[in-house]
């Protein structure tokens, strides 16, 4: 697939067929992520690939139990209206990519932390194209946010006496996250704003 037809195909899937996604497919996708690039060349990113399914449904019930909790109180709920179907999405698709950063917070008044930020938004977008040049229906997911310290304490734990325990450490923090398989849903566009919107240029 040519890469014009990559972003022109990529979409965002919230639906997902149950057919397992290969160890093979992941190291495609992240091989992707791995040579994005980054500030100061740091790639301050680690990734931690979620297939099982007790996991994934872990995973999905912290963040479906966050609304749960919190979906009386106006100030815990400002943005998350959807970490709820966030967490139903991540239930029933195949693969799970948590994205972490090195960084325990994230200062955006520092240009390090700016440009960790901006380096892992890299990563994830050359792993979205990856993903739709597979075939494959991927989502970029932020609502992690809200539960980011209590999923990369899940994931510290899991990863504890298995040969990956110090891959991920207490500064290692969960910056966002990708869910990818193959597509329950149709591709479809969304709206965009025209190019008079979005662009200015000044000549000489």
């Amino acid at each position: 697939m040519e890469l014009e037809q990559a972003i022109k195909q990529r979409c965002s899937c919230r639906t997902y067929l149950p057919t397992a996604i290969s160890d093979e497919q992941i190291y495609k996708i992240v091989e992707s992520a791995r040579l994005a690039p980054s500030s100061k060349n740091a790639q301050q990113w680690k990734f931690v690939c979620i297939k099982a399914k007790k996991e994934s449904h872990d995973i999905a019930d912290i963040m479906k139990n966050y609304y749960l909790n919190n979906k009386d109180n106006e100030e815990a709920m400002k943005g998350a209206g959807s970490v709820y179907s966030t967490g139903l999405i991540l239930d029933q698709c195949p693969a799970i990519i948590l994205v972490f950063t090195d960084s325990e917070r994230i200062d955006r008044t520092k240009v390090e932390d700016t440009s960790a930020v901006l380096s892992i938004g890299a990563a994830v977008e050359h792993m979205m194209l990856t993903a739709t040049d597979m075939g494959l229906g991927c989502l970029w997911i932020a609502d992690t946010y809200f539960v980011r310290d209590e999923l990369a304490d899940y994931i510290l734990d899991k990863l504890k006496g298995t040969k990956y325990e110090s891959f991920i450490n207490v500064n290692n923090r969960l910056l966002c996250a990708m869910a990818v398989g193959e597509a329950g849903e149709p591709k479809y566009t969304r709206p965009r704003k025209s190019m008079e919107e979005i662009l200015c240029i000044i000549n000489n």
